[in-house]
């Protein structure tokens, strides 16, 4: 592989997002962390298989915002519930649940993600949850967060959400009662919501 072939951002086999802007093109974290700064082939070596940060395919996209419209009411439950198994399946695997944010690690997206929106889902009830969307966006959120490339969530998910807010008619319509007015969400998802 070329320096130009080279993938602009990586995660690493731990999650750990890695960013092209060294000096002669060698890697390091953002924010940086103790892990140092390493050329391509080092961080290869090291912290290996690399996989590079993507935007998700449109088909697997359009198979999430799918299955959330089809969800309605259920659809912001739903997906919390998915994000936070995903979250407990990666701190199992790496320790950490930094392969959600790999694709843009130092965002403050990235950091809500992180921080608070991952655990949401904790103690929502099943009855709050449709399931079929559930096994959906979950084999989605693996497939992004352990499959050969690293999708960006930060800014992804909450575009995606956005998305199916908008055909559903707002966010409204795909948050139950429990969740509307959830200061966490709102703020993730500032960006991209439209009122009713």
């Amino acid at each position: 592989m070329t320096e130009e072939e080279r993938p602009y951002r990586v995660a690493d086999k731990h999650g750990e997002g890695w960013l092209r802007n060294g000096p002669d093109g060698t890697y390091t974290t953002y924010p940086l962390t103790n892990l140092g700064e390493l050329t391509y082939d080092q961080l290869d070596d090291e912290r290996g298989p690399l996989r590079p940060v993507v935007n998700a395919d449109p088909e697997d996209s359009a198979q999430f915002n799918a299955a959330l419209t089809h969800a309605g009411k259920k659809a912001m439950a739903t997906f919390l519930v998915a994000l936070h198994h995903t979250g407990e399946e990666l701190a199992r695997l790496h320790g950490s649940v930094r392969a959600l944010t790999a694709g843009r690690p130092g965002s403050w997206e990235a950091n809500l993600l992180r921080s608070h929106i991952v655990w949401l889902g904790e103690d929502i009830a099943p009855s709050r949850v449709d399931d079929a969307a559930l096994l959906t966006v979950k084999t989605l959120l693996k497939e992004w967060t352990q499959g050969p490339t690293q999708v960006e969530l930060a800014e992804g998910l909450p575009f995606s959400l956005w998305q199916v807010a908008e055909k559903a008619g707002g966010w409204d319509l795909i948050t139950d009662q429990w969740l509307r007015g959830n200061t966490a969400i709102e703020r993730w998802t500032a960006s991209y919501r439209i009122h009713d």
